[in-house]
């Protein structure tokens, strides 16, 4: 048996006798046959004092401190070592979670990148078509306000003008013009069979330029309405030929666009003050206003036949000094989708014309292009690339609307002022009733 228990079972037997000494009567009769009560009680007292004393010093002092400070102090040291070691390895995990996803994200992207970047061939007609709309648009807009300005300098007589002097003169050059390209020897009553005195063969030039535009003076079907793109366009116009000396040179077409418009609009121009020195009088002055005013309700009039010349009228040569230009390919991929839509490749320049006007090109991109099946089977593609055919239709679609809108403004415009003129009459009526003269 140890130490330790042996101490322990004496401390037993001194905790249970101090128990009965000190308890009832009847439990101290029965410790007294083994020991005396004043020879016990002290010692015993002391010694369980001393004992626990020396206890409480061994638990609080050696043990705690040589043996389980120590183990507490390497355990927690072991475990924070532990942890950080845990730790870096989640943040290791973390680190690679993170690495592989951002690897996969670039791969993402890359892919992404290499399908949206990869336009496909039909929607390269749209960006191959629109190469020279911009320049066949920009074309028809000049030729338009050419028209106007002629028209301007010929009513109110400017130099070089075949009215120039007066209203005589410009029936005179008109006339001209008439017999030697317009003129058709079957009209008024022509009879093969007689040699003379029927239809007009006395008049008509013996050998026209051009036959096939046998009045095409009057004529606006078969000149302008029926035809995509007209040879027209006053860039054809050579003021400086090798000799030196002033020269130009008018197509057909554009000969019979101008005497077209001089039938349509100003037949008979204003006739204009035989002595000029008269406009110094104010009489004179408002007359000379009223013809101005006459000329520009006249403007307003011929501004929608104008605006549908230019539209329609060709593209830039296809060949320059400098080498083609866009407008010899833009007609070759335009007669491409011509012949994919089935017309035979000889018909395909009489239907869209040697250069293409502003007029034919937009056609051909607002609604050729819907009637060839491939189109919409194309549209089974990358979501990228028919995001840009959207945002190409919708730009074509804005071209369209932006023709139309032009053209109710022309609309409005002739409206406008028919309504003016149409109330002049009554206004000034009115105006003399509100304003009576002095007496």
């Amino acid at each position: 048996m140890g130490p330790l228990k042996v101490k322990h079972k004496i401390l037993t037997l001194a905790v249970f006798c101090g128990f009965i000494m000190y308890g009832p009567s009847d439990a101290k009769a029965g410790c007294s046959v083994a020991t005396h009560e004043g020879f016990v009680r002290g010692p015993v007292t002391q010694n369980t004092s001393n004992r626990f004393t020396q206890f409480r010093q061994y638990i609080a002092g050696d043990f705690f401190t040589d043996k389980v400070l120590p183990a507490l102090m390497l355990f927690t040291e072991q475990m924070t070592a532990t942890a950080m070691q845990q730790t870096m390895s989640i943040g290791m995990f973390l680190d690679s979670k993170h690495q592989l996803e951002t690897q996969r994200l670039i791969s993402e992207l890359q892919f992404e990148a290499h399908k949206d970047y990869q336009p496909s061939e039909d929607f390269c007609w749209f960006g191959t078509n629109v190469r020279s709309i911009a320049t066949a648009e920009a074309n028809g807009r000049a030729n338009a306000y050419i028209l106007s300005r002629r028209q301007v300098g010929r009513r109110l007589g400017e130099q070089n003008m075949g009215g120039a002097s007066d209203g005589d003169n410009d029936k005179l050059a008109r006339w001209q013009q008439f017999t030697r390209y317009f003129c058709d020897p079957a009209d008024s009553d022509w009879d093969p069979s007689q040699a003379s005195n029927t239809g007009l063969a006395e008049i008509c030039d013996p050998a026209p330029s051009a036959p096939e535009f046998t009045n095409a003076d009057i004529d606006y079907t078969r000149v302008i309405e029926d035809k995509r793109s007209i040879e027209f366009g006053f860039d054809s116009f050579d003021l400086t030929n090798n000799n030196g000396a002033g020269a130009s040179w008018i197509s057909p077409t554009e000969r019979a666009v101008t005497n077209l418009q001089n039938n349509l609009y100003g037949h008979e121009i204003t006739k204009r003050m035989p002595d000029r020195k008269l406009l110094t009088q104010d009489q004179y002055q408002n007359w000379y206003m009223a013809l101005r005013s006459v000329a520009a309700k006249r403007s307003v009039a011929e501004n929608s036949y104008n605006a549908i010349i230019g539209m329609k009228a060709a593209n830039a040569p296809s060949a320059t000094a400098m080498g083609p230009s866009p407008s010899l390919e833009t007609r070759n991929f335009l007669g491409a989708i011509m012949t994919e839509l089935g017309v035979p490749d000889s018909e395909v320049l009489g239907i869209i014309g040697y250069d293409p006007s502003y007029y034919a090109q937009l056609e051909l991109l607002s609604k050729k292009i819907y009637q060839n099946p491939d189109f919409y089977s194309n549209l089974y593609d990358k979501p990228a690339n028919v995001k840009r055919k959207s945002v190409a239709l919708k730009a074509i679609g804005l071209m369209v609307d932006r023709a139309i809108y032009e053209s109710k403004i022309r609309q409005e415009m002739v409206t406008s002022v028919l309504l003016s003129t149409r109330l002049r009459g009554p206004v000034e009526e009115t105006g003399k009733g509100l304003n009576p003269a002095p007496k």
